[in-house]
């Protein structure tokens, strides 16, 4: 986790507190970016979260995300009708 102090200086005690405050609600594995912008009298604080992978799997090989694959995949998969669970035939 990143963590970006704006407009101000704040101490690391002040720092770890804020970290400890957002990482009781939120994993710190999820928390890319921690930017903490100090006022006068208060701190706003705003992060971002990484951004997961959609991995695919197709013809029962996991592969990487759609937009990285060539023109034949890219097809593939919108040609691809889903499997429905529990309809009756």
């Amino acid at each position: 986790m990143q963590i970006i102090v704006t407009n101000g200086p704040l101490s690391e005690r002040e720092q770890d507190a804020y970290v400890r405050q957002i990482t009781r609600k939120i994993p710190p594995s999820a928390i890319e970016k921690l930017y903490l912008d100090v006022h006068e009298d208060y701190v706003d604080v705003r992060y971002t979260l990484h951004r997961y992978r959609e991995l695919r799997k197709m013809g029962g090989y996991c592969i990487s995300e759609p937009d990285t694959w060539n023109g034949a995949k890219q097809a593939e998969l919108r040609d691809m009708v889903p499997h429905r669970f529990g309809e009756d035939d």
